[in-house]
């Protein structure tokens, strides 16, 4: 079964509504996330990973999110796509575990972007899955440097990251 075919049936087993994002749409929705949380892995960042993302992202309300695929590798992460390894989605619904799709590098977002769930292929492995809020990103350099460890007491989740400078 391809990726695509395999998140089209976890959408549907959860009863999402979804549609396929045309290639411009996904191209223009992984720029939009890229100015958000392009930078946002580098260092030692406020986010969770590994379980504590899972529980975060279950956490997140139905609604109107988008699935996509990253082209390019993240700052930070061990995102190194070839490619997209499945299409882009619009959904509607409940959030859906993804983390079945090992293997495909994509990022789970609402339209608003307010928070974001990455997909690596290392997750529970190496690194991933990360889930961060838009709040929890430094909006500048000076912010970056002042506060090094943006998460709580302890650092992100109390695990060194070597592949992030922990």
């Amino acid at each position: 079964m391809s990726r695509d075919a395999e998140l089209r049936s976890l959408l549907d087993s959860a009863g999402v509504a979804w549609r396929p994002l045309a290639e411009a749409e996904r191209a223009e929705a992984e720029a939009q996330w890229r100015a958000v949380y392009g930078r946002a892995f580098r260092g030692r960042p406020r986010l969770r990973h590994g379980g504590r993302a899972d529980f975060e992202y279950a956490r997140q309300p139905a609604g109107r999110w988008l699935v996509v695929p990253l082209t390019a590798g993240v700052e930070g992460t061990s995102v190194s796509p070839p490619g997209p390894a499945l299409g882009g989605y619009e959904c509607e619904g409940p959030v859906v575990k993804l983390g079945s799709l090992c293997g495909a590098e994509f990022a789970v977002s609402p339209a608003d972007l307010s928070w974001t769930m990455l997909y690596t292929h290392e997750d529970h492995a190496l690194g991933g899955p990360y889930f961060v809020r838009r709040e929890w990103v430094p909006t500048s350099p000076a912010e970056a440097i002042a506060a090094p460890d943006r998460g709580p007491p302890g650092g992100s989740d109390g695990e060194a990251h070597p592949d992030r400078g922990g």
